[in-house]
């Protein structure tokens, strides 16, 4: 029996089948051609390359409304890569210089771009080369001009190095049911990653040497966090203990799901507001919860509208976009419009911005918003004059000094006055806070709280600039934990200063939804939390399953901690529910 240990993406519990995903090499291809046919190569190149273009543009037709539209940028990223003069000039003067045949030279001259954006020590390159790897693939399998048995991979455990995310997004769309994911390579923060949470794949990543094992025709797949592991040649007692275990799982699953309609109010009465982060997109699919089961939004990411657009939105398609985010709220369900937050590994297509040796110490959040000043002013007019009707509440992103919180406040100040000066309706005493990213905030918190309407505290970026860890990272991805206890006291430095001054905090980032996570932060004072969709019904149930008062008297063992690991272990304890 051999237990092989990985990285969770997508908890579940699979006993299945395999499929050995082994890759193809290419060495009949390094084989030269005639002189005489190199024309004719580059003609098969330029007809392969349109396939893959054309295949790609279906792909997302047929996708829409059911995936989520942030997924589907992918698709957009890799048809710019393959429309790159200088991608495609390169992989022709291959042909053309050295005689090879297509498929040589697009993998020759990927792996080149590839080692050129791993040296860039920067998340965005990295990301670039994953990306331009998926190409590839996508453009050597399209001149092969293979009959793609999709079959081979339903109802079956894939075991294989990579998958790239279009790969996955191609086999949904083709009614596939993967059954689970095992793999080499990737990391829990990469687009192939946020793929397979969003489709439901049991997923585990990082699993040494993925092909040099003992592979049965059956096999153990337990992507819980409990465990983390594949068993390779389960025995049939493994094989019995763990279908009790599945089943066990899925009836807390019904479980939890049955609960939906129910509040999220702790054993001892204690209100817990759950919210909801959205972004452009989710208006397209079926919802998995009723908006009225939710306080409302908690962070409604606006660069999302500014991303999948061609050129900078008008107030009218700002104000028509949020309106169909937001459809299903009602007028009094409060919602938190971040503004702009671009920059580090959110850029736009259309407004390139000098580039930087560390783009997340960089011109990003509110940097880039009074910079550029009247794209600012357009969105915050865009918001006012939607809070006429709405309960809206602006929150500013990446703040980091008092000054930069007041200029905002000015240029809102601002436009208030010109919308008045036009006679146009707006909430006057519309409440504005900042995002908690920044240990610069962390240490002025009495400062900003005297300020503020309210915090929102953003996990995932506070976390990576407390540990000075980026958080994707394949590196040191290891010290990355909103679980270290210099996290968790900074977030309960800010609670503190929100208390004293009577100002609302919530929690937005990542650590709101996991379970872990929301044991923590209830325990430091934490009611107020905004989470993905998919997280909430998982939050509601564990919630009726705590005693808040419990949980208040583990907050100083839980500060007092020296490790995530001790952290962690403590917190486990509170959700075997």
């Amino acid at each position: 029996m051999e237990r092989l240990l990985g990285k969770c993406v997508y908890e579940g519990i699979v006993i299945g089948e395999t499929y050995l995903d082994i890759d193809t090499n290419l060495q009949n291809e390094k084989e030269n051609i005639p002189f005489e046919d190199i024309d004719k190569e580059i003609l098969r190149l330029e007809i392969g390359i349109q396939r893959a273009i054309s295949d790609l543009r279906g792909l997302k037709i047929d996708l829409k409304g059911k995936v989520d539209e942030k997924e589907l940028e992918i698709i957009e990223a890799h048809t710019l890569l393959l429309e790159d003069p200088m991608y495609i000039a390169d992989i022709k003067k291959m042909i053309r210089k050295e005689q090879k045949k297509s498929e040589y030279a697009v993998k020759d001259v990927t792996e080149k771009f590839v080692r050129l954006f791993e040296n860039i020590d920067s998340p965005i390159y990295k990301q670039r080369g994953l990306d331009i790897k998926d190409v590839c693939n996508r453009l050597i399998e399209t001149l092969k001009s293979e009959n793609e048995d999709y079959k081979v991979f339903d109802e079956k455990i894939l075991i294989t190095k990579e998958i790239y995310p279009t790969e996955l997004l191609k086999l949904h769309r083709e009614g596939i049911n993967l059954k689970g994911i095992i793999m080499e390579y990737g990391g829990e923060t990469s687009h192939l990653a946020i793929l397979a949470k969003a489709l439901k794949i049991p997923t585990l990543m990082g699993v040494n040497d993925v092909f040099n094992h003992n592979w049965k025709e059956r096999i153990i797949l337990d992507t819980t966090e409990e465990n983390m592991c594949v068993i390779t040649d389960p025995t049939e007692e493994q094989i019995a203990e763990y279908d009790k275990k599945r089943k066990k799982f899925l009836r807390k699953l019904d479980l939890i799901k049955r609960g939906a309609h129910l509040p999220s109010i702790t054993k001892d009465g204690i209100d817990i507001k759950l919210y909801l982060n959205l972004g452009d997109g989710e208006q397209d699919k079926e919802n998995e919860i009723s908006r009225e089961l939710v306080e409302g939004v908690g962070l409604l990411r606006t660069e999302l509208i500014y991303m999948k657009n061609q050129n900078f939105p008008t107030e009218e398609q700002q104000i028509e976009k949020y309106a169909q985010i937001l459809n299903g709220f009602s007028k009094e369900q409060p919602i938190i419009i971040r503004t702009l937050d671009i920059g580090a590994d959110k850029q736009l297509s259309y407004f390139k911005v000098t580039e930087e040796a560390n783009p997340f110490l960089g011109l990003r959040g509110i940097r880039f918003c009074l910079k550029y000043r009247e794209i600012f002013e357009t969105q915050l007019r865009a918001i006012l004059k939607l809070s006429e009707e709405r309960n809206i509440k602006i929150m500013y992103p990446m703040i980091t000094t008092l000054n930069e919180m007041r200029e905002a406040n000015k240029i809102l100040k601002k436009v208030k006055e010109d919308l008045r000066k036009e006679n146009i309706k707006f909430n006057e005493d519309i409440e504005v806070g900042i995002m908690v990213e920044v240990p610069s905030v962390i240490m002025m918190a009495e400062a900003f709280a005297k300020e503020v309407d309210f915090f929102s505290v953003g996990s995932n970026d506070l976390t990576q600039y407390i540990l000075a860890t980026d958080r994707l990272s394949e590196t040191v991805g290891e010290l990355y934990s909103s679980y270290n206890p210099a996290v968790l006291r900074a977030i309960y430095h800010i609670k503190k200063a929100a208390d004293k001054y009577g100002k609302k905090i919530s929690v937005c980032g990542e650590m709101a939804g996991d379970l872990k996570g929301l044991v923590a932060l209830l325990s430091l004072g934490i009611k107020d939390l905004s989470m993905v969709e998919s997280s909430i019904l998982a939050a509601k149930s564990l919630v009726r399953n705590l005693n808040y008062k419990e949980l208040e008297e583990i907050r100083e063992r839980i500060l007092t901690e020296e490790t995530p690991e001790g952290v962690k272990e403590l917190l486990k304890n509170y959700i075997n529910y």
